[in-house]
């Protein structure tokens, strides 16, 4: 999972930039107006003092944004300034719900950016200067943290990731001395517990760490890990079960053991992540219908029709069945009736006369449920077969 995450954080990075997401205007300072870049003349020092670093500061600040690629952006950030002039800026990528210790967190990273510091008066007003860049000098540039009450604060122009010219901002706050005693402890202040959305149905990909989620009100969320990667809704009858993505209709295969899709997720052209969902047919039930269809009567558990011969075949809820014929001008009459059970995906009728008989499944995965009957002294003697779609071996493993 953690090896998918750090992947998918590559690629939406890249992502961000084919979408227009990024940010690549430097941050304001509190007093300045702009931050200086590293080894440029665009800012001129107006230093009347410098003092030699001794005491120490931290400030922590954090990005925190909604939508499909938050969990890439998102991080909290720690800056200390030790007593030897050195900065260190390390990030917690929070939206990981990865709260393990710093030193095998793969969403720490320890030393994120680099620098120095120092104490300077700069235009009359004492302040913290901080230079910070990545380990191989790359996007160099230096704040002026001014103090207000006690507490320093700054603008940091915060990096997506090493070498990586898309930014965001995160106000950094901070004060001298320590705010945190070591990197597990702000961790710890930081992390998020991952809650999974509401839903009748969680299905799980065979990889890929996809999971979709069915909501009562028709909707259905796709996340890989923690990650909202799509959103969409479903229709599902009877007898089928359809998805709908960015405009795309996603079809579930039913079968009489199983339901199952596929969902490929594009990340803006750089990566395609195939996600195949399956789940048990007994599950089918447990998605509402969000199409009307005939209300059955109390005590009913499924009724199927033979349409030819104007039959109708109904499963009750207490194990009983009955078959019925609709004669015309002469009213309907009961030709059968029994008991019923369910078993290895067959149903399995018991007459009150004659030898049991079972369900079946087609090759075009039809249900059929067929009998011969013979009725009153012989004047009535056919074969019936009732079918529906196999997703209703689903219900019979509800019941």
């Amino acid at each position: 999972m953690k090896k998918l995450l750090t992947s998918l954080c590559l690629f939406a990075t890249f992502a961000l930039a084919a979408c227009g997401t990024s940010n690549t205007s430097s941050a304001s300072s509190k007093e300045e107006g702009s931050s200086s870049v590293e080894g440029t003349s665009s800012v001129v020092e107006n230093t009347s003092s410098t003092k030699a670093a001794k005491d120490t500061y931290q400030f922590e600040g954090k990005i925190e944004e909604e939508g499909s690629y938050a969990s890439y952006i998102n991080g909290a950030y720690l800056l200390t300034l030790d007593a030897e002039g050195k900065s260190t800026l390390d990030k917690y990528a929070f939206s990981s719900y990865d709260a393990s210790p710093a030193a095998t967190n793969t969403s720490y990273s320890a030393a994120f950016m680099v620098g120095t510091w120092k104490e300077v008066t700069k235009k009359g007003l004492d302040c913290l200067q901080i230079k910070l860049a990545f380990d191989n000098g790359s996007n160099a540039k230096t704040y002026y943290a001014y103090e207000s009450e006690g507490e320093y604060s700054f603008d940091l122009t915060a990096p997506l990731s090493k070498g990586s010219s898309f930014t965001r901002t995160a106000e950094m706050t901070g004060k001298k001395g320590s705010l945190y005693a070591n990197a597990d402890a702000f961790i710890q202040a930081y992390k998020k517990e991952f809650v999974e959305p509401e839903n009748v149905l969680k299905v799980e990909s065979l990889e890929n760490d996809g999971a979709a989620y069915f909501q009562k009100d028709g909707n259905v969320l796709i996340y890989v890990a923690t990650s909202n990667i799509a959103s969409g809704t479903y229709k599902k009858t009877a007898t089928s079960l359809t998805l709908t993505i960015d405009d795309e209709k996603i079809p579930v295969t039913l079968s009489a053991t199983k339901g199952s899709f596929k969902y490929e997720y594009n990340l803006a052209g750089y990566n395609t992540i195939e996600l195949e969902f399956e789940f048990p047919i007994a599950d089918f039930a447990k998605i509402p219908e969000t199409e009307e269809g005939e209300t059955l009567p109390e005590g009913v558990l499924v009724e199927l029709e033979d349409g030819v011969n104007d039959a109708t075949l109904t499963f009750n809820k207490d194990k009983t069945y009955t078959i019925k014929i609709a004669f015309a001008g002469h009213g309907t009459f009961t030709v059968q009736e029994g008991t019923w059970s369910f078993a290895n995906y067959t149903v399995t009728l018991a007459p009150s006369s004659g030898n049991p008989y079972n369900s079946s499944v087609s090759e075009e995965g039809q249900f059929i449920v067929a009998t011969h009957i013979t009725w009153g002294g012989g004047s009535v003697d056919k074969d019936l077969s009732f079918s529906a779609s196999q997703t209703i071996i689903g219900t019979f493993m509800q019941a």
